[in-house]
């Protein structure tokens, strides 16, 4: 893959070695250097060299090996790191590596170590199809700081199927790293919400723009179609919120949800509209059907919140839910209603399943809260419940709608659907809360929270699954994605340095202090789980959102850990007080779920914390509602 312009090195005196007009590339392949295998070369803006290593159906690795020169050893720690001592004493370390194969599309991980050959190193491959294809990547990785000297915070993340990472949040600086922005300048608000689109590598930025006005925005929500548009879903206070083909274009109170869809490119607004009433309300979930029309949920106070074919036309307690579909072109409700008893609810998530129907989830104080074919049909108590309503496709009716919860308090934060089987992520006090074939049958202890994750069956009457996860601190999980095989992949925050890890990542089997981040995948019957490990440093970490393309897993948080882990930072030091972190890594297929523990999940876990890419982003925490999920 040739690259724009040329290089000249003039190094020394002599000019037989200078160089000049030389051309680049951003990718090259030498074919056949040994019977059967490839090698692919490209570089990454760490000023790093990366490779992978590409092997015919047929061909094993047994007689290939690295050579190093300029090394006078090598070693193996035994995180499954290759250490390579240079001559001048220096130290090189390769993080393990990374083996794969591709099944229908998808990447299959397959385990894979460094193991000493002769002066060099080779690699011992586990079990996979000898008549396909295997890769082997050494993984360099790289990640880096990055952002303005104020607060910004990153709250959602979302992924096309081309790989591409898109993540929003909000921000307080007048010099927050832009490019190709349809808003080049802070609004002059508190803050303002901010988009950021990165290309597949993670080392580019498509775009990155403000998004706001002169009071407060924030974005609480991101999700992308088959075009590489992305629709921003949030909160405003500013009457001067950019707008473009509005259904709404004026604020209706003193804060409005928003929805902006930004064109590929980022640099046009294909449509963007307030979304309320008198009262206050604000958006924190989006999806988008394949015909490009957004779902979104949230909260609102306003009794003339706007309407249309309503499952419940009016509001019924002080704050409900609300579920609204806006039309392709965002001019037009499909449906609105209102969605709550006759107490307090709040809407956190969405998804829509195949077939177009919508799943919400969150947390209701009604015992009146609108029950139908539920696997629990009364409010627990506790002060608050989880809740899951699944919508009919014209939003006129409920197919299910059900209660969960213990006795004590319980939230649900997160759903995904993609299969008609809604998985339900939260947090729970309860020590009753409904488990079924749990993976951790009994809550942490201590009377703090667990995190707790759901998976339903198509009817919504029973449970796949429903387990704890957490230890004597407080777990919360803020965010679940789960792929058409069934595995569900949950990340959050925890201060609890006794969680229950499985296959922890490299460096993140001890809890690092303060608040860590977590990530966690269950395979579909949900009985054990696949991989747990925490995330972060020594300061605060948390996990925002998970979000997948084919192959791989996009996680968001934040980070106030100075030794949040760094592999070749291009910015060596954090900007601001608080940093948010995007993480890519690869994802875990059907055909490599084994016993807890085995190779597979030991080869996916080294590579969990520094697989694919890793890129750091400065960012604070400001108050409003629900920012702390």
């Amino acid at each position: 893959m040739k690259l724009p312009g040329q290089v000249n090195y003039f190094v020394g005196t002599d000019r037989q070695n200078w160089r000049s007009g030389v051309e680049t590339f951003a990718r090259v392949r030498y074919e056949s250097v040994l019977p059967g295998v490839d090698v692919e070369y490209y570089g990454t803006e760490g000023r790093e060299l990366e490779y992978d290593l590409f092997l015919a159906a047929g061909v094993t690795p047994d007689s290939l090996a690295l050579d190093f020169g300029g090394v006078s050893r090598i070693t193996l720690s035994a995180d499954g790191r290759a250490q390579l001592r240079l001559l001048d004493g220096s130290l090189v370390v390769k993080e393990p590596p990374v083996a794969y194969q591709v099944r229908s599309g998808k990447r299959v991980l397959v385990a894979v170590k460094y193991v000493l050959r002769g002066p060099g190193l080779g690699f011992a491959v586990g079990e996979h199809d000898v008549s396909l294809p295997l890769v082997i990547d050494p993984v360099l990785t790289y990640s880096s700081y990055f952002g303005g000297s104020s607060f910004d915070e990153a709250t959602a993340i979302a992924a096309d199927s081309a790989g591409n990472t898109y993540f929003v949040g909000y921000t307080a600086s007048s010099l927050f790293p832009t490019w190709s922005p349809v808003q080049p300048v802070h609004g002059g608000g508190a803050y303002d919400a901010f988009v950021v689109k990165l290309d597949p590598s993670g080392q580019h930025m498509v775009y990155s723009t403000y998004l706001g006005g002169s009071g407060p925005d924030i974005a609480y929500a991101v999700a992308t179609d088959a075009l590489g548009n992305a629709y921003v879903a949030g909160l405003t206070s500013s009457p001067n919120f950019p707008v473009s083909a509005a259904f709404q274009p004026a604020l209706g109170g003193g804060q409005d949800a928003f929805v902006t869809k930004l064109n590929a490119s980022g640099s046009a607004l294909i449509y963007s509209t307030y979304l309320g009433g008198l009262g206050d309300d604000f958006a924190q979930g989006i999806t988008v059907s394949g015909a490009g029309a957004a779902y979104l949920v949230g909260t609102t106070f306003s009794p003339n919140f706007p309407t249309k074919a309503p499952l419940q036309a009016s509001i019924k307690g002080g704050q409900d839910a609300f579920v609204t579909q806006l039309n392709p072109s965002g001019a037009a409700l499909v449906y609105s209603t209102f969605l709550g008893g006759g107490d307090t609810e709040y809407g956190s998530a969405i998804a829509l399943d195949s077939s177009g129907s919508a799943y919400v989830v969150g947390s209701t104080t009604s015992p009146n809260y609108p029950t139908l074919n539920a696997r629990q049909t009364t409010f627990a108590g506790g002060g608050t419940d989880a809740f899951l309503s699944k919508l009919n496709l014209t939003g006129s009716g409920l197919v299910f709608s059900t209660y969960l919860g213990g006795t004590s308090a319980d939230e649900a934060l997160g759903v995904s659907a993609p299969q008609g089987f809604a998985v339900v992520a939260g947090f729970t006090f309860s020590t009753d809360f409904p488990v079924t074939l749990p993976a951790q049958p009994v809550a942490g202890g201590n009377n703090n929270s667990d995190a707790f994750v759901t998976r339903f069956d198509a009817s919504g009457t029973a449970a796949i699954y429903s387990t704890y996860f957490g230890g004597t601190g407080n777990d919360r999980a803020t965010a679940v994605v789960s792929d058409s095989g069934g595995i569900a992949y949950v990340v959050g925050r925890t201060d609890s340095a006794d969680l229950p890890l499985v296959a922890p990542s490299t460096g993140q089997g001890t809890y690092g202090g303060a608040v860590d981040a977590f990530a966690l995948a269950l395979p579909a019957s949900g009985s054990r789980f696949a991989y747990a490990t925490y995330l972060g440093g020594a300061g605060e970490d948390r996990a925002a959102g998970v979000a997948l393309s084919p192959g791989t897993t996009h996680v968001v948080g934040i980070t106030r850990s100075l030794n949040f882990p760094l592999v070749n930072p291009i910015i060596n030091g954090s900007v601001g007080a608080q940093d948010a972190f995007v993480v890519k890594l690869p994802s875990i297929d059907t055909v490599t779920a084994a016993p807890a523990g085995g190779l597979a999940w030991l080869a996916f876990a080294a590579a969990l914390l520094l697989a694919l890419a890793l890129v750091l982003l400065s960012a604070r925490r400001a108050v409003g509602y629900r920012t702390e999920r």
